[in-house]
């Protein structure tokens, strides 16, 4: 893709995409102070880890009935759990996000929970916190749901307005590879339904009730149930944290102004897959759900998505209809206003999130809350967002938008997605990363509570895959060196998307044509090295701050010569000491270490360096021996 493709990409994508020690089977508490994580001591912690794992978006065996799968072995079988967690804390990588989609609890029909998952969920969490592992849940989901191409939500919740899954789609159907859901189908106008219903069925459809009961309040309700029914059953584990509110929220067709316009994520993948063809309309998606052909020239092919007998609910509320046998759009902006206002996609899900936060305090009571605002780049948020409840943390995500969707990296040069500008140059390219972190912890700032990062990552096969066939990850390393920089920089936590125990150059990490994860089987030539499996690690696996007694300052940590610095200020009144993780794999022969305004206390068998300190400025640097 040339240069100047990928800035007018960008200019479209822009808006859219904005530790204990070691055998320790206590999990550190973790609490909220003001901006900032800290642990019982009065520490302050930050926190790394990664999401276990994308390829827990789809069950462990794929059926033709939906209510039959299972999701026990996600993110991977009991008997391989050691290994996994011996890595991830060999690692440093001790914070999970665990990927626990509604259907994997749920699946069998509404209020029927599956109890061995629940068991297989318990053990895989106590084993975790035999390595010192924390875990918050991740109730994941994209596209709302498998049947429509993503993952999420049973099929059951899309049956129930008269939707089907779409089988030109469908996340693991049976005999398919996992594949991305674009180019686009109906499937999108199903998925903006759902999320409407979701977040708005109240406005938007005030009068469709499932089994008696309003379709907002439906779904909402099961997705609560369903979550607290985890928070129940990992309720006497200390190991978690708390709970994910709802992955990347989107609006649905909230706040539309003309569904006639391009639907501007969809339209921009849609041109990229078909250069030349016109970007698709909402309109077009609504047409194609109903079995008609759009517009001439359309790439949404017709594809009927609703069940026999039942009719697109929006054509019930007057939003289209068919005239002499063609379908005749007669509310383009129905979306666009309610009661005379603009709706604000963020009330609904603050309502929602309020509720959410009060079912799974109820069977947790001391559980934080991860709060997602909205998808990166589509919805902004700001102080009123804010949940009024103590113990929530702000948990946005980020990624280099342009390697991401395209799957290129040039060594030295990104997009700016929001100007559409090319940044050229090292320097230049890991300023620009060390501002995004840092903008989003300064939203979390900004609203009063501390930031994890939930996701950000690379993708693995970048440039055609060409580093499967070579061996030659250098523009993986790359780009990932300029990341965890600015990650460092920025003194925010974080989850990297992701760890996937199945990944494998074929088949990627297992659902929509992604490979992000941060192992793999076919990079695994040594079972008995620990490291084996691993890419990227030398960027990846740094000395970081567990725990600091006191204010981080800053760190730093040289790749090439493997001198970690890190600099904060001792208070006083906090009497534990500083622990800093120092990795066997960038210290195979150990480590030496030079502290001024503080004492060392080298624990290389722990992969650990603690520092006592009483007051003042402290420099800590560390290099090998």
């Amino acid at each position: 893709m040339s240069l100047k493709s990928l800035v007018k990409m960008t200019k479209i994508l822009g808006p859219l995409l904005a530790m204990t020690t070691a055998a320790s089977a206590h999990a550190a508490e973790i609490r909220v102070d003001g901006t900032s994580l800290k642990d019982e001591f009065g520490r302050t912690l930050l926190l790394r880890g990664v999401n276990l794992g994308a390829d827990s978006k789809l069950p462990a065996n794929l059926t033709d009935d939906p209510r039959a799968v299972t999701f026990v072995g996600r993110p991977f079988p009991l008997d391989q759990a050691d290994e996994h967690f011996r890595r991830l804390q060999s690692w440093g990588l001790t914070f999970e996000r665990l990927v626990v989609p509604w259907e994997a609890v749920e699946h069998a029909g509404p209020g029927e929970y599956d109890r061995a998952y629940l068991d297989y969920l318990h053990e895989l969490v106590r084993r975790a916190g035999a390595y010192g592992i924390r875990v918050f849940i991740d109730v994941h989901q994209d596209g709302f749901s498998r049947a429509l191409g993503g993952d999420g939500a049973p099929y059951w919740a899309v049956r129930a307005v008269g939707l089907v899954p779409d089988k030109t789609k469908e996340a693991g159907a049976p005999g398919s590879r996992p594949a991305s859901y674009w180019p686009p189908s109906s499937s999108v106008h199903a998925i903006s339904t759902m999320e409407t219903l979701f977040w708005a069925g109240d406005e938007f459809a005030p009068s469709l009730k499932v089994d008696g009961v309003p379709v907002q309040q439906y779904l909402q309700d099961h997705y609560i149930q369903a979550v607290r029914q985890v928070a129940l059953r990992l309720r006497d584990l200390d190991n978690v944290v708390g709970f994910d509110t709802y992955n990347e929220p989107r609006p649905g067709y909230i706040g539309v102004k003309d569904l006639r316009a391009p639907e501007p994520l969809t339209g921009m993948l849609a041109t990229m897959v078909a250069p030349g063809a016109a970007a698709p309309t909402n309109w077009d998606f609504i047409q194609a759900a109903s079995g008609y052909t759009p517009a001439e020239g359309s790439v949404v092919a017709p594809n009927p998505l609703w069940a026999p007998g039942a009719q697109d609910l929006w054509r019930r509320y007057g939003v289209w209809d068919v005239v002499d046998g063609r379908p005749v759009l007669l509310k383009p902006d129905y979306f666009a206003t309610v009661a005379g206002q603009a709706p604000d996609v963020r009330r609904y899900i603050k309502r929602f999130e309020t509720r959410y936060l009060e079912g799974v305090r109820e069977a947790a009571p001391q559980a934080l809350i991860f709060q997602e605002i909205g998808m990166p780049g589509v919805i902004q948020p700001d102080r009123a967002m804010r949940l009024d409840a103590a113990g929530v943390v702000y948990a946005p995500h980020w990624y280099e938008a342009v390697s991401l969707v395209t799957k290129r990296y040039t060594p030295g040069l990104v997009i700016d997605v929001a100007t559409g500008r090319p940044i050229k140059g090292d320097e230049a390219v890991g300023a620009y990363f060390t501002a995004q972190y840092a903008a989003q912890k300064a939203e979390g700032d900004a609203m009063g509570v501390p930031t994890v990062i939930g996701e950000t990552g690379l993708p693995f096969d970048m440039n055609g895959k060409a580093a499967y066939r070579s061996g030659d990850f250098s523009a993986q390393e790359h780009l990932a060196g300029l990341l965890f920089d600015a990650l460092d920089r920025a003194l925010v936590s974080y989850t990297l998307w992701n760890y996937s125990a199945t990944n494998t150059n074929a088949l990627g990490d297992g659902w929509n044509s992604e490979d992000l994860s941060i192992f793999s089987l076919s990079q695994q030539t040594d079972r008995a090295d620990i490291n084996s499996g691993g890419r990227a690690l030398h960027q990846i696996v740094r000395p970081y701050p567990l725990a600091t007694a006191g204010r981080p300052v800053s760190m730093k940590f040289d790749v090439r010569s493997r001198t970690f610095t890190y600099r904060y200020v001792a208070d006083p009144k906090v009497k534990a000491d500083t622990e800093i993780f120092v990795p066997k794999l960038q210290y195979p022969h150990g480590f030496q270490v030079a502290v001024q305004g503080g004492v060392p206390k080298p624990e290389p068998a722990l992969s650990r360096l603690r520092v006592r300190a009483k007051t003042g400025e402290v420099e800590v640097v560390v290099t090998p021996r």
